[in-house]
């Protein structure tokens, strides 16, 4: 039993001729004498944009499987590894990231806004940590423009690689899933988005520092918040190619993490992309389940989102479901029968592709949506009443026009459980300044949020009712 200003695309589907009356007749008796509300599954991502399911089709195993040969090639990452040489150290791999993109950015030339690459250079060591000399060290941002640029959508991933010892610069440092799968995946998002035209824009970060310290992600999360970008979401891809786990022997090749830290609770915004991610995967990458972690990371570790956190920015971290120890920041060697070190042999291809289809998902679907609803408000949370009333300001446009192509949904869920539910829609009414919407479920009893949608189909991130 709910009520709103707008049109209910429920109401109009229970009349029309083709329904059985016997149907339309159970579903009046149960919307009078019925309070309960009903026990829908999880929502999907609205409706399925042709153009994501496209382009999640079009991910190549063979070239992300190119990418990695080709970086594990480069001997070492190291943030401290040669800048100089054409073949070996951080600097060869940063002219191949630079190379792939400008590529593909010339091949796309005529059929979007131009991508940007560019090389940055930020200084390191000088205070101790984990540099032996002052230098200066380069690291690769890809923007991909919108052709609205209203708001922009990041991911991230790390060139630098290491042993077990964090200072050693020069030995075999393969990097084949920490971070080569994670630069794999934005390699990918940049070949497939640059001859897509997306509405808002997306910056791929190719860092460096990670291992000494989370120092290039530092640096451009600083730079972000001091040029004012306007960041919507932030998603860090760091090891996501094993599905193996040392020492259990657990394979889990159809799962995979995301972190999001809450300091306010369960509805901040990094849980609320965490669940908008998990939700487009289960739309466009059904073989690929998100589990939602609620902890910003693993335990003694850290990630280039963590940077960005920092900054007041939204941002989550996609990991593996299983780690091998093995691999991760090991020489390479055989020892007692066990093969240790970070090769190409430990990426699981197949489990590789389908968490970067999800990457691509996720940010095609923010980047084709309205803006977020704000101001979004339980409008009668003083009053003894049973019912729910929900307010939010309109989407509006760059210019301050109302958007009025921009429909809503309303998304409530029980508050012991991490999953919006899609409530219901609500049509946009270019007469009214202020939505409304009133549904017969108690607000002590659940959390509401409303979500813009484009007629697309495309949701934007919920915006949680107050």
């Amino acid at each position: 039993m709910c009520t709103f200003v707008y049109t209910n695309h429920s109401i109009m589907k229970l009349l029309r001729p083709s329904f059985p009356l016997a149907v339309l007749l159970a579903a009046c008796l149960f919307s009078v004498f019925s309070c309960r509300p009903a026990e829908p599954s999880a929502s999907r991502a609205a409706d399925v944009d042709p153009r994501i399911a496209d382009a999640v089709l079009s991910v190549s195993a063979d070239s992300i499987t190119l990418y990695i040969e080709d970086l594990v090639a480069f001997h070492t990452r190291h943030t401290l590894s040669n800048q100089s040489s054409p073949e070996k150290g951080i600097g060869a791999a940063v002219a191949y990231l630079v190379n792939r993109c400008e590529t593909w950015a010339k091949r796309a030339e005529g059929k979007r806004p131009a991508l940007q690459v560019e090389v940055i250079h930020y200084p390191v060591g000088g205070n101790g940590g984990r540099y032996d000399r002052v230098t200066t060290v380069p690291e690769v941002m890809v923007t991909i423009p919108g052709t609205k640029g209203e708001r922009e959508i990041l991911l991230s991933a790390h060139i630098d690689t290491r042993v077990a010892d964090v200072m050693d610069s020069t030995s075999f440092a393969p990097g084949a899933n920490d971070d080569g799968s994670g630069l794999a995946c934005l390699l990918e998002v940049v070949r497939i988005l640059s001859e897509i035209p997306l509405e808002q824009t997306v910056r791929c970060l190719f860092v460096s520092g990670e291992e000494q310290g989370l120092d290039g992600s530092r640096f451009l999360a600083a730079r972000a918040k001091s040029e004012g970008w306007p960041i919507e979401a932030m998603i860090n891809n760091d090891m996501i190619g094993n599905a193996e786990a040392s020492g259990t022997g657990l394979r889990e090749d159809h799962k995979v993490r995301l972190f999001s830290e809450s300091r306010t609770g369960v509805d901040s915004d990094p849980r609320q992309l965490a669940r908008y991610v998990k939700e487009t995967a289960r739309t466009y990458v059904p073989d690929q389940e998100v589990k939602l972690i609620y902890r910003n990371d693993r335990y003694g570790r850290g990630g280039d989102h963590s940077s960005f956190l920092r900054e007041g920015f939204t941002a989550v971290r996609m990991s593996e479901y299983c780690e091998n120890y093995d691999r991760t920041h090991q020489d390479i060697r055989t020892e007692g029968g066990i093969s240790y070190g970070d090769l190409i042999s430990g990426v699981d291809i197949p489990y590789l592709t389908r968490n970067i289809q999800i990457n691509l998902a996720s940010v095609m679907n923010l980047a084709l949506a309205p803006a977020r609803p704000g101001n979004v408000r339980i409008a009668n949370a003083r009053e003894l009443e049973n019912h729910t009333v929900l307010t939010w300001d309109p989407v509006r446009k760059a210019d301050g026009s109302l958007d009025n192509d921009a429909s809503y949904q309303i998304l409530y869920r029980e508050t012991d459980q991490p999953e919006w539910i899609v409530l219901d829609k609500v049509t946009a009414d270019p007469s009214r300044m202020v939505p409304s919407y009133r549904c017969d479920y108690s607000k002590d009893n659940y959390f509401f949020a409303v979500r813009s949608v484009s007629p697309s189909g495309n949701p934007s991130l919920p915006s949680v009712a107050h």
